[in-house]
């Protein structure tokens, strides 16, 4: 997984609040179109992928309706790819046997947070023009599963504790 920011989205910015939606929908379609349609998805062999590498081949996959060899550097945005790359990478340094070719990269899963933010002050993590309204968790774009969203969660409400207990000193 890879954490998108504002900034990365500044080619998608006359898309307004959407930019993130636009930017998620740009890589479906391409990953769609490289895949050859009908669903099959594209996919690359982890070493391959590090290396650059095309793969000839692709070992058995549980996805239905199937899986095609494709580069995931067509794909992925550049800072994405790379992101990943970095991590498998040092990942199989850590962890003995983790890179191999055995294993596959499967374009592309795209939808672990909102795409759509909802702004929120930094500190107070109130939307900074709605009152009482404390966006938070996946939903509102400020986590990407069960865990984070919890974390998000408890942060946030204990900003609002906070706040109430300055409301009444």
């Amino acid at each position: 997984m890879v954490t998108i920011e504002n900034k990365d989205l500044t080619s998608y910015n006359k898309f307004g609040p959407l930019a993130g939606m636009e930017f998620q929908c740009s890589i479906e379609r391409e990953a769609f179109l490289k895949g050859g349609g009908n669903l099959v998805a594209p996919a690359q062999r982890l070493e391959d992928f590090t290396q650059g590498r095309h793969s000839s081949s692709l070992p058995d996959c549980s996805y239905l309706p199937g899986i095609r060899s494709a580069g995931m550097n067509e794909i992925l945005p550049s800072f994405v790819h790379d992101c990943l790359k970095d991590a498998f990478i040092r990942f199989g340094q850590k962890m003995r046997g983790y890179l191999t070719n055995e294993a596959i990269v499967v374009a592309t899963e795209s939808r672990t947070s909102s795409p759509v933010r909802i702004p929120r002050d930094p500190q107070t993590l109130e939307h900074p023009q709605i009152k009482g309204l404390y966006p938070c968790g996946e939903g509102a774009g400020y986590a990407g599963g069960i865990v984070s969203a919890a974390m998000d969660g408890e942060k946030t409400a204990m900003a609002i504790s906070n706040k109430n207990i300055h409301a009444y000193s």
